[in-house]
């Protein structure tokens, strides 16, 4: 990705926080701070990412195919991060 391509760099940041609410990861949360990980994000984050709704131009779906990135490989990976029981996609 090229330094003039603000809107890639903006893809990549939403799916990155989307694959760290999926996660519930501690990265999201400040240094030092052992916060439990916030479901309300996690449910919200694993909806996103199951949706193939492609009318929003920043889709799940819209940005994978932007980014090359494998819609479906990249929701197997959340459900195994999160060891979900309740599927991502």
């Amino acid at each position: 990705m090229r330094a003039g391509e603000p809107e890639k760099r903006l893809m990549v940041a939403v799916l990155q926080a989307v694959m760290d609410d999926c996660r519930g990861s501690r990265y999201r949360r400040g240094p030092g701070r052992f916060a439990p990980p916030d479901r309300k994000h996690n449910r919200q984050a694993r909806a996103y990412a199951a949706s193939v709704d492609r009318a929003w131009p920043f889709s799940f779906e819209n940005l994978c195919d932007a980014l090359d990135v494998d819609a479906r490989s990249l929701r197997l990976v959340l459900r195994q991060a999160a060891g979900a029981t309740a599927p991502v996609g």
